[in-house]
């Protein structure tokens, strides 16, 4: 019979990804209902449970992958490395376990548009043309866990606070749920350091090549990769005023 701690624990699991879809559901839904003219598309039940699953069990699967590999790696450390890093304030372990699981994503989403055996497995989020929040993680199960393990492995690796990791974990969840609402909401010139949903919307447009970054689009202006929805948007628009005017 299963030990009653592991029944609550995946009890636990269960009701944190519930919660997770239901605070979605009740923050983003009526946003996309108020604010945009089509109103809120309703949300396919495949979709919800891809958000589920992988803000509960697939986000414990990763960690125990994350764990295991960290601590064999952690093992052919200096324990210097580890000893500085715990000695450092928290939000500056917040802020470089922020900056390393962004690089990460930014590097690998890259990868994945460029070759095909990665590509294979990332296409499946890029079924999601029209934007809503309830299709946030329709991804391939290996899509996500390269994503979340290549994220956070560096951190604990590192030996950063645990508080730290959890913090950036709950947020990207959120504000990955936010990038792929349908509104259209940007933050201007700030949209060059913070993704907003509007340049990610144009990343799920089949003809935009760029805008790879997660949170920190200012990857993708480092990386030559950012591309403004503004300026792809008029050259869209200059384009068929040109084959207009030849016809």
């Amino acid at each position: 019979m299963p030990n009653a701690s592991i029944i609550s624990t995946a009890a636990q699991i269960f009701l944190g990804g519930v919660i997770f879809v239901l605070l979605s559901a009740f923050i983003f839904w009526p946003l996309e209902e108020l604010l945009e003219e089509k109103g809120a598309s309703k949300p396919l039940f495949k979709d919800l449970a891809a958000l589920w699953f992988y803000q509960s069990y697939g986000l414990w699967t990763s960690a125990g992958i994350i764990y295991e590999l960290a601590y064999l790696i952690r093992g052919q450390l200096p324990p210097q490395w580890t000893q500085f890093v715990s000695h450092q304030s928290y939000w500056l372990q917040a802020t470089i376990a922020l900056v390393l699981a962004e690089v990460w994503v930014y590097s690998f989403h890259r990868l994945s548009h460029k070759f095909e055996f990665l590509w294979k497995f990332h296409k499946v989020h890029h079924t999601l043309v029209d934007m809503t929040w309830s299709g946030a993680s329709r991804q391939h199960p290996v899509d996500f866990l390269l994503i979340i393990v290549g994220a956070n492995l560096p951190a604990m690796v590192l030996g950063i606070d645990l508080k730290s990791i959890a913090a950036f974990i709950i947020l990207e969840r959120f504000y990955t749920v936010l990038l792929h609402s349908n509104l259209n909401l940007d933050w201007g010139w700030f949209s060059k350091v913070i993704a907003s949903p509007k340049l990610h919307a144009h990343h799920h447009n089949p003809k935009c090549r760029g805008n790879y970054a997660g949170i920190l689009s200012f990857l993708d202006v480092v990386g030559r990769t950012y591309r403004s929805p503004v300026e792809m948007s008029n050259v869209e628009s200059v384009t068929e005023g040109s084959r207009t005017d030849q016809s």
